[in-house]
């Protein structure tokens, strides 16, 4: 979130007289400068992977990035996992952890978690992304903007 901010002011302080659109649909914001062509899209998806919801709750499905067909239509996609690794007890946003066909825990070793997530994420790319029409990049920790 703090960098699609970053980068939405970083781009209209380069052009601050031009007419800007945003808007916000569920968990998808996108900042639009119609002049321009350019839309700035931020999916509120820092699992990368699916969160589903189910009789036992949120799930997260290290597994599974059915949203990704939406990711496909964009020229350049970069990504970020936030730090959802860390969260534990009440800060933790899932009730049970799913891999594979039989693998339900209500908890995991999170740096393991984050392995099959990122490897799930990874292998999508690899499958789904042509990069020769869109360039993809990971950002692993957010940077500080004091200013």
């Amino acid at each position: 979130m703090n960098q699609w901010q970053s980068l939405t002011c970083l781009l209209h302080k380069s052009v601050p007289e031009a007419n800007y659109a945003l808007s916000r649909v569920g968990g998808v914001s996108t900042f639009n400068f119609p002049a321009y062509d350019v839309s700035i899209v931020l999916s509120r998806n820092a699992f990368l992977v699916d969160v589903v919801n189910d009789s036992n709750g949120r799930v997260l499905m290290l597994d599974s990035i059915q949203n990704g067909s939406y990711w496909r239509t964009f020229d350049v996609l970069v990504f970020n996992t936030w730090h959802w690794w860390l969260h534990t007890g009440r800060k933790q946003p899932w009730a049970e952890v799913r891999y594979g066909i039989n693998n339900a825990h209500k908890d995991i070793d999170r740096m393991k978690a984050y392995e099959k997530a990122l490897t799930t994420w990874a292998r999508w790319v690899e499958s789904s992304v042509d990069p020769s029409k869109t360039k993809v990049f990971f950002q692993g920790v957010s940077p500080d903007h004091m200013r």
